[in-house]
């Protein structure tokens, strides 16, 4: 099996050495230089340096070819657009660390991810999870007893309530979260300091029930 790690700290690493162990060609993308020096040496695995949101570093990597992706990064933003990018491209398999018990909810209430959590992101856990299931269900709209989530895209214009304004800077909401904004032909993650700007693109994951309120902050 060809397996994507975009992370390349401790529980990147060792999850790479237990999936090469295990018979699986491995590739890491990795943004450290030094980190991706010492993962060459230590590892029988393809790494890459560079940032996995940018859609060339992924591509560069296989994500198209790849059979199982395991976002791992420290960045809880970053790997959920890792994995929705991933979901794009058709990997039938993908495993999401999620650290913030507010997004962790809305991905298991989605059925985007098994959320795992700083309880249980273990390399062993994360790879027999990897092996063993698949971890994105539909994304666009998902039903589960509780709830219906959209992925809901809106392009900022003048009259946005949002425009000019940071991340930091709109209210936030247990009921939706920002994660993805495209700058141009560039993927960014939410960071807070992000500022919005006119002909950006933003990608929010909402509960059914509030999807008019988010328009309304993010259309004017």
């Amino acid at each position: 099996m060809r397996v994507l790690v975009v992370g390349g700290d401790r529980v990147g690493s060792l999850l790479s050495k237990r999936l090469i162990d295990a018979g699986h060609s491995v590739a890491i993308i990795e943004l450290d230089e030094g980190r991706c020096r010492e993962l060459s040496e230590e590892l029988d695995a393809t790494v890459i340096k560079g940032d996995a949101t940018n859609i060339e570093v992924l591509e560069s990597a296989g994500i198209g070819e790849v059979d199982a992706l395991a976002a791992v990064t420290r960045h809880d933003e970053v790997n959920i657009l890792v994995g929705l990018i991933a979901k794009e491209y058709g990997v039938p398999r993908i495993i999401v660390r999620v650290s913030d018990k507010r997004l962790a909810r809305m991905a298991e209430r989605l059925g985007l991810t098994k959320a795992v959590t700083p309880e249980d992101i273990t390399a062993e856990h994360i790879a027999s999870l990897l092996l063993r299931e698949p971890i994105l269900s539909e994304l666009s709209k998902a039903t589960t007893p509780s709830a219906t989530f959209s992925l809901l895209e809106f392009v900022i214009t003048s009259s946005s309530l949002v425009v000019d304004r940071k991340l930091s800077e709109i209210p936030a909401s247990g009921d939706w979260l920002v994660v993805a904004i495209l700058k141009g032909d560039q993927l960014k993650p939410p960071d807070p300091n992000l500022e919005l700007e006119e002909g950006d693109k933003v990608l929010v994951l909402a509960r059914a029930e509030v999807v008019e309120d988010v328009k309304r902050v993010f259309m004017g």
